[in-house]
Order: structure tokens, then sequence, then C-alpha cells
């Protein structure tokens, strides 16, 4: 009976390990092409149906093409890279951009975007192509970051000498974290690919590089120690004596390869292909992004508007074509008319006797003074909320990030702290909307010049983005003639 249980459980235990170990083999590769037929089939959708039909082999063919999209899309790209490297492309895209510029909010948005690919895309720059170690939270305590620029205009001048900007992702979504500004010092580069470092990051530490990754002096002295004893056994082995010549310490591999890019060479068909690809991705991407964002909000708006616009005033009920915007220009219309209502004696009585109503509704009640009571403080003019950008030192000394003053501490927590304390929202990167409500003393904030857009968009890119000083001589020039801040512009 024993020797029949002990029979049962080993094939039990052989059943479990060949399940694990199909597991192990085929959920890699099943996740892999499930992610790339993701990819494939949503660019798909909305490339191909604008494909003319006489240029589609679909409509020849009878059954579909997977990758068309993507192909027509990689084509266009590079096709459009080409055209923008003449003088008529050039042409173009300033009469575009000058057009864009007059439109209050596209202009914005299309500006730090458009700011954000010049950087990254440029060969020069370092945003996102190192990943270093930085002490945070606290001293002792380590986290893995990735380089989005060196620290320029006025965040520079009010820190340490060399400053770099480190974005420090989340786990297990790497796309979004803290924006922070740490002294060069304090910043140790690894000898990690920016894939292997996000993959680090994604896995919680799970998923470790198979090398030793730290650069600077320890790093150096294990790199020449492990080929001093390579060659010190090679030497032996031949029966020689080894010689006094120390080897070279081995480079780190991050370093070989930015070496080998750096390489002057002469460009091939396939490296002018890939640069007019980027630069196609340079030119479409922030009008893209732009047009995409300014579309959405009009649909949004519209779907949520239209439908209770009357029958007889709905210019879409006489025409045979929907208007885009209609919507949007419904609400502008009302809340002006809400606003010029609500400013006389019976508008003013309307509103009385409406909040007398809501205040005797328990759950209704809380929830329409507290958000009656925010945009209160945020649009009345006296009000500091989101007027001022901080610089503070966070999470640990000799460490900034950016904040924003939302106020001045409620008396509990005022009588609490030794001195006068301030509201300040630390939002988080790139979605600002979210982050921690810290209470600092106000001698401990450093008020910046830069308006509230400014540091959004500072946040938003991780550093990319980053406004000229208003006190040096180059920042008063780029922010008279309008120019792009040195760190964005293409190398």
């Amino acid at each position: 009976m024993a020797e029949s249980e002990k029979i049962k459980n080993g094939a039990t235990a052989r059943l479990r390990n060949y399940f694990l170990a199909g597991v192990l083999v085929t959920a890699p590769i099943s996740i892999t092409f499930w992610l790339t037929w993701r990819v494939i089939t949503f660019v798909d959708d909305r490339i191909t149906p604008i494909i003319p039909p006489q240029w589609n082999p679909e409509y020849y063919l009878p059954f579909g093409v997977p990758g068309l999209g993507l192909i027509v899309a990689l084509i266009a790209l590079t096709l459009i890279g080409f055209l923008a490297a003449g003088y008529l492309g050039r042409m173009t895209m300033h009469i575009g951009e000058r057009i864009v510029s007059r439109v209050p909010i596209v202009r914005s948005v299309y500006s730090w975007t458009k700011q954000v690919f010049e950087t990254v895309l440029s060969k020069s720059s370092v945003a996102f192509r190192e990943v270093v170690l930085i002490e945070y939270p606290r001293p002792g305590c380590w986290a893995v970051g990735f380089i989005t620029g060196k620290t320029v205009g006025e965040v520079q001048r009010l820190t340490a000498a060399t400053v770099y900007n480190v974005f420090v992702p989340a786990t297990p979504n790497p796309t979004t974290g803290f924006l922070l500004f740490v002294p060069k010092a304090d910043v140790h580069h690894l000898d990690l690919t920016v894939e292997e470092g996000i993959k680090l990051v994604i896995s919680g530490g799970i998923v470790v590089p198979d090398h030793d990754g730290l650069e600077g002096a320890e790093g150096a002295e294990a790199a020449k120690a492990k080929v001093e004893a390579q060659a010190a056994a090679q030497f032996a082995a031949q029966g020689d004596e080894v010689s006094e010549a120390e080897p070279e310490p081995r480079k780190p591999r991050r370093r070989r390869r930015r070496e080998a890019e750096a390489e002057p060479h002469r460009p091939g068909f396939i490296l002018r292909l890939r640069n007019y690809f980027f630069a196609g991705i340079l030119v479409t991407a922030p009008i893209a992004i732009t047009a995409w964002l300014a579309w959405e909000f009009v649909t949004f708006v519209d779907s949520k508007v239209t439908p209770y616009i009357p029958y007889q005033w709905n210019p879409e009920t006489y025409l045979p074509f929907s208007i885009p915007g209609l919507g949007v220009v419904i609400v502008v219309l009302g809340l002006i008319m809400i606003g010029f209502l609500t400013a006389g004696f019976v508008g003013r009585s309307l509103i009385a006797a409406g909040e007398r109503l809501l205040a005797r509704m328990p759950v209704i009640r809380s929830l329409y003074s507290a958000v009656k009571q925010i945009l209160e403080t945020v649009f009345k003019e006296q009000s500091k909320a989101f007027r001022d950008v901080i610089l503070l030192e966070y999470p640990r000394k000799n460490c900034w990030a950016v904040g924003f003053i939302t106020g001045p501490a409620e008396s509990g927590i005022q009588e609490l702290t030794p001195d006068d304390t301030v509201n300040v929202f630390l939002p988080t990167t790139p979605n600002p909307t979210s982050g921690f409500l810290l209470f600092l003393p106000r001698k401990e904030t450093q008020i910046l010049s830069m308006t509230v857009e400014e540091g959004l968009k500072m946040v938003v890119s991780g550093g990319i983005v980053t406004p000229p000083d208003p006190k040096s001589p180059a920042g008063e020039a780029a922010l008279q003639e309008g120019a792009v801040p040195p760190l964005a512009k293409s190398g």
C-alpha cells in the first residue's frame, strides 16, 4: 500500500513538473506573439481603411494581408522624412508651425510634443539612453532610474554644480514615476541597456542581468581583476611567465556600444532610410499627437452635448453632414450665458435656493461643498493655488523635485509644525494628475520664475522640456526670440 502511494505521488509530481515546464516554454512565446499581433492589428485597423482601393491588394486577393498597414506606415514615414529633408519640405513645415502657433491650446501641445521628440531622437541626446543607480528615497536605500538629460536653466542655477534629470519609474508600470534632480556625484552609472533596466523594473527585480553592471571605481576594479585572472590562467596553462604589463580593463558594454555608434562612417542606403524614417517620425508625431488629442476632446464633448440640443435648433438635422466641434461651441456659449445670468439678483437667488436644497442631502452636500471649495480656491484672483512652481529637496537632502504650492496649511497642521507651512503638490511623471500632498516650511521652498504651464511641461516630459533661465543672458534671448532651449535642439 505504501509502495503504491509512493508511485502515485511520484507520478503526480512528474505531471506537475511537466505542466510547469510546458508553461515555462509556451508562455514567453505566446505572450510575445500576442503582443506583436496586437500591435500589427492596431496599426492595420487604422491604416488599411484609408488605403485607396486600387492600391490595396486586399481588394484583389481572397484573404487579408496581416501587417499591410504597418508596412504602409513605415513607407509613409520614410517618404515624409525624405521630403522634409528638402527645401520645400522645410518651408512647408515652417508655414505649418506658424499657423499652429496662433491657436491658443494647440500650440502648447504641439511645441512640447515636438521638443520631446527632437530631444529623444537627437543623436547627441542622453535622454533615456543611460540607466543609473541613485539613493532613493533616503541615504542607504537605492533605486534604478533613467537619465533624461543634464539639468539646465533656472533649476541648475539654484542647485549644485552639475545636476542630472533622473526619471525614477514605478513597478510594474514604468510609464509613471517621479522626476528628480540629482547631483552628478550621487548618480552611479550602470552597465545596463535601457531594455535591461526596464526589464529589471517591470519584473520587480526578478529579471536580473547576468553581468556586473556597476560602473565606476568598483566596476573598473572588478573588471580589471577578472581580466588579470583570465590572463594569468592562460599564461600559466602555456607554461609561460605572466607579463608584468597590466591588461586593459574591459570597457562596460554600454560605453563600447556608444563608442561604436559614434565612430565616423559613410552612411549606407539602409542608414539613410533609417534616418529618413526617424525624420518622418519627428515631423508627423507632434502633428499626429496634437491632432489626436484635439479630436478626442472635441469628440468627447460633442458626444455628451449634441444629443441634448433640441431637434429644431440642431443644424445637423438640416445638413447632410455632421459638424465637428458643435458641442464645444454650445458648451462655451452656455457657460458664458450662465455666468452672465448668475451675476444678477435673480441668478444669485436661484443659486442660493439650489445650495439650500443640496445642503439637505446627506452624501451629495459633502461632495458639492468639496468641489465648490476647490474650484473657488483655484479660480479666485487672489488665490495662490497652483500659481507658484517651486523647487524643493525631495525625498532627501541634495536631491530636488518640482512641486506646486496649493495654499497655506490648515490651522491644525500649522499648529503642529514649527514654521510657516504651505501645502505642496508633488506630481508624478508623466501623469501630473496624481502625486503626493506634502506640508513644507515655506523657507524650504524656492519659488521658480517659470509659469505653471512650463512646470507641467517639465514634469510631463520627464525633464526633457526645460524652460530657459530668465536671469541668464541666453535665457533672456530665448524668451525674447521664442527660441527652443538648448537641450531640446537636435544634434
